[in-house]
């Protein structure tokens, strides 16, 4: 059949050719627990899959939705963030994704013994936390002990001064010399004086 009937045959095919799309994979566990030899069963609301291709690989987590008409399947806390911040759920296919725990049904009780629909723990993923060690209560807590200065650090003691000092006093070389000087000027101007001829003003 060409490639394009087949196509429109995908698109335009009746409800129940959908719903037998649905089939999802059996994990080993679940193969060993059937009466009669099956490798898919349709997948229900509850049924506990995970998650085999794609970003979200080796998740496991329960059926929220099966959308039969759009051939896809919802679980819980797979969803992706819109632009608007709004958490919406990731449609996946059911050919990437394998069946680990059943939900009872009449159909599946004439499939399956009883211990398939056992209640199956959904595996977590480890969180890498480091946890702080705490001490033994038979060990022995010894006391840290810190490490003893040998010698006390004394204060530096400055030299203290012999004498308080005093206020200089104005030297008396430099008086004398003050003094010296105008006296040398007053005779030198006396010389100059006895040196010039005294003239006499006639009063008429």
């Amino acid at each position: 059949m060409k490639s394009d009937t087949e196509r429109k045959k995908y698109y335009t095919e009746k409800l129940h050719k959908k719903k037998s799309r649905l089939h999802v994979h059996l994990s080993k566990e679940l193969r060993t627990q059937l009466k009669m030899k099956k490798r898919a069963i349709l997948v229900h609301k509850g049924d506990t899959v995970r998650i085999m291709r794609g970003p979200e690989k080796g998740k496991e987590a329960k059926v929220a939705n099966v959308s039969t008409l759009n051939r896809k399947v919802f679980l819980e806390g797979v969803v992706a963030n819109t632009m608007r911040g709004k958490e919406v759920p990731v449609a996946l296919e059911p050919s990437n994704l394998l069946l680990i725990g059943l939900e009872s049904t009449k159909e599946r009780k004439e499939i399956f013994s009883d211990e398939a629909f056992r209640k199956r723990e959904i595996a977590k993923p480890k969180a890498e936390a480091a946890k702080p060690t705490t001490p033994q209560a038979g060990a022995e807590t010894k006391p840290t002990t810190t490490p003893k200065t040998s010698e006390s650090a004394k204060p530096t003691t400055t030299p203290q001064a012999s004498a308080a000092t005093k206020p200089s006093e104005p030297s008396r070389s430099g008086a004398v010399a003050s003094g010296g000087v105008g006296a040398a000027k007053a005779d030198a101007k006396r010389l100059v004086q006895a040196k010039m001829p005294q003239t006499t003003q006639k009063i008429r």
